[in-house]
C-alpha cells in the first residue's frame, strides 16, 4: 500500500511543478508514515473510538492515541517539507525562486517610483 501513496504524493508534486528525483527517500517516508496512521486510524475506529485507558491511578491517554498524534505531526511536517501543504509550497516557492510577487511589496515600490 505504501507504494500507492508514494505514486500519489509523486503525482501531486509533479502537479504542483515541485516533484525532484532527489526527494524520492522523503517521498518514501512520507508513504510510510501515511500507511501506518491509515491502519492505526482503522484499528482506533475499530476500537469503538477507545481514547481513554484506566489505570490504579486514574485515566490517561490511550497509547494509540499518542500515536497517532505522533504520526499526525510527521506526516504534516513531510508534507510540507515536500511543498504538499499550502505554506510548504509557499517555502519552497522561496526557496526555489518561483515565489510569486507579493502584490503588498510590488505597489509599495511603485508608489516610491512614481513620487520620484
Amino acid at each position: 500500500m505504501a507504494k500507492n501513496y508514494r505514486l500519489q504524493f509523486r503525482k501531486r508534486m509533479q502537479a504542483l511543478g515541485t516533484y525532484k528525483e532527489e526527494y524520492e527517500g522523503a517521498i518514501e517516508i512520507l508513504a510510510q508514515l501515511q500507511e501506518q496512521y491509515d491502519e492505526l486510524t482503522r484499528m482506533f475506529r475499530d476500537s469503538g473510538y477507545c481514547y481513554a485507558e484506566h489505570t490504579t491511578s486514574g485515566t490517561k491517554k490511550a497509547p494509540i492515541v499518542t500515536t497517532l498524534e505522533s504520526l499526525r505531526k510527521d506526516i504534516l511536517a513531510y508534507m510540507g517539507a515536500l511543498g504538499l501543504t499550502p505554506a510548504g509550497a509557499k517555502k519552497l516557492d522561496a526557496v526555489v525562486g518561483g515565489a510569486a510577487e507579493d502584490p503588498f511589496a510590488a505597489a509599495l515600490e511603485k508608489l516610491g517610483t512614481d513620487s520620484s
